[in-house]
């Protein structure tokens, strides 16, 4: 079996129902569905029952959070990838993982595009690196993941918000597990979840990793990157993230004020 499609729920009955709807529509049936319920009382056990038949497997009872959820979900998967497809969240169109078996599926981790909203389209990054888990994170939604790999290593239950993402760092950059990107919009992102909702216990919890593993010297060497102390930086941190004629225009700007330092000798331009 290629693919575990997890999917965690509590008390979000509407969206858990077009989630199920994205899942059982799509056209490759080479996947096991699981659900993971966080004993909601809104009536999502009753959509889960409506549809057991094509759930592989199911629980409704409570939880310690999302990642412990996400771990319950882990250790029931059978497939060769997991991918998680929370409650609201949907597959882009019903033929995803048949453009993605087609794409090939080699790497540890395998990342598509998001879609946010009716036509926002956001790419996951053609190569990772530590600046690309230095401030941001991979679009899980988007991401098929190894599961043995995150059954060897499951997801930190300690963090609130950014275990997903120190998975991903832990994983790519301290493992070298490999990685691949498909240009293929995988899912639309519903939005409104606690980690959207918390942005500051997030970043929090990045901070204090970050602090944890790495050294302080290769931490002063991202700190203006991660920080932002300058008005240009500020301004071009999210440059990995947006579309390729911006990348030109953000080197050509470097350049300028490159040629532009050798008369002010500024530092913060000097470290571009």
């Amino acid at each position: 079996m290629k693919f575990s499609i997890i999917t965690i729920n509590y008390n979000e009955a509407t969206g858990l129902g077009r989630t199920i709807g994205s899942v059982l529509n799509q056209s490759c049936a080479d996947y096991e569905y699981i659900v993971i319920d966080g004993g909601s009382t809104d009536g999502s056990v009753d959509i889960i029952r409506q549809h057991a038949d094509k759930i592989a497997h199911w629980v409704s009872e409570p939880d310690r959070g999302i990642y412990h959820a996400m771990n319950k979900g882990i250790k029931a998967a059978r497939g060769e990838y997991c991918i998680f497809m929370n409650s609201g969240d949907t597959f882009y169109s019903a033929t995803v993982l048949e453009q993605v078996l087609r794409g090939g599926l080699e790497a540890d981790v395998v990342c598509g595009d998001i879609c946010f909203g009716q036509s926002n389209i956001c790419a996951n990054p053609d190569h990772v690196t530590m600046k690309t888990l230095y401030k941001h994170t991979l679009y899980h939604q988007a991401s098929f993941i190894r599961t043995a790999l995150l059954q060897a290593e499951p997801y930190d239950e300690t963090m609130r918000s950014a275990a997903d993402w120190k998975w991903f760092l832990h994983a790519l950059v301290f493992s070298n597990a490999t990685y691949a990107h498909l240009p293929v919009t995988i899912a639309t992102f519903e939005g409104g979840g606690f980690s959207e909702r918390q942005r500051a216990v997030g970043q929090q919890e990045v901070e204090a990793e970050l602090r944890r593993c790495l050294p302080p010297r290769v931490l002063d060497d991202y700190e203006d990157y991660c920080v932002g102390t300058t008005p240009f930086r500020r301004m071009m941190n999210g440059v990995e993230l947006v579309p390729t004629l911006c990348r030109v225009i953000f080197r050509l700007d470097v350049l300028v004020l490159k040629l532009l330092n050798l008369k002010w000798k500024a530092e913060w331009i000097r470290r571009l």
